[in-house]
């Protein structure tokens, strides 16, 4: 009687390009969702995107907040100099970016109702992720972990510019994560997660492909609150 051998078991990814591979179909979904579709042919209903924007405004402190950790945690200067850009890219151009969209899109569609203003459930689980991950995690699993709103937003932004239609507001969006300097900031976020990869041993890449993928759903979780407009069921 023979004993049935187990299957290999896949090696854990070695660079963010075998990190992307590694979640499947989900990456294609993110960049195939009908919210930043909406955005470039302006189908969305201004409600929906005002919603976004004022969910992101309290998503992305805590996002800026697990940078900051990450370079607490930093072993090196360079890496703690990635990380302090990466944060001063936060707190300095990407939440003034999104406050001056909000103003824009109430001024087309009306103030942000109080319930837009109360963190929903897609925004309360990805936060507390960030958070969990920032408390317990080295600065490995932060780079993991902020990888796939970065990259993403680089990517769908870059797909969808060109045939956009012209729009007050859904325009800018578009403009600003198609740019050459967010596309720099990403860069720098690969280059400094793929040196440290190269070097980790097979357990953590094991970790920091299962932190990217979580990061890949909640994501796309994210997007599916904006695109629905749901909300905790006594708000809505």
């Amino acid at each position: 009687m023979t004993t049935p051998t187990a299957a290999p078991t896949a090696a854990a990814p070695a660079t963010t390009a075998e990190l992307r591979a590694s979640v499947g179909p989900l990456w294609q979904a993110l960049l195939e969702h009908p919210f930043p579709a909406g955005l470039a042919d302006a189908s969305l209903p201004l409600e929906r995107f005002r919603y976004y924007v004022t969910q992101n405004l309290l998503y992305l402190p805590d996002y800026a907040r697990m940078l900051a950790v990450g370079a607490s945690r930093s072993q090196n200067g360079v890496v703690l100099e990635e990380y302090t850009d990466a944060l001063v890219n936060i707190v300095k151009v990407e939440i003034p970016q999104n406050e001056r969209m909000l103003a824009g899109v109430v001024e087309l569609a009306g103030a942000v109702p109080a319930r837009d203003g109360v963190r929903a459930p897609a925004t309360v689980a990805y936060t507390s992720w960030l958070l969990s991950i920032a408390a317990n995690g080295d600065a490995n699993d932060i780079a993991a972990a902020l990888l796939p709103c970065a990259w993403s937003y680089g990517e769908i932004a870059r797909g969808l510019v060109d045939g956009a239609v012209a729009h007050p507001v859904y325009s800018g969006w578009l403009a600003f994560f198609a740019s050459g300097d967010y596309a720099a900031v990403v860069t720098t976020l690969r280059e400094s997660f793929d040196r440290e990869l190269a070097g980790m041993p097979e357990a953590a890449r094991r970790r920091a492909a299962e932190i990217f993928l979580t990061g890949c759903r909640l994501e796309r979780q994210f997007w599916d609150q904006g695109f629905s407009g749901a909300t905790w069921s006594d708000l809505s």
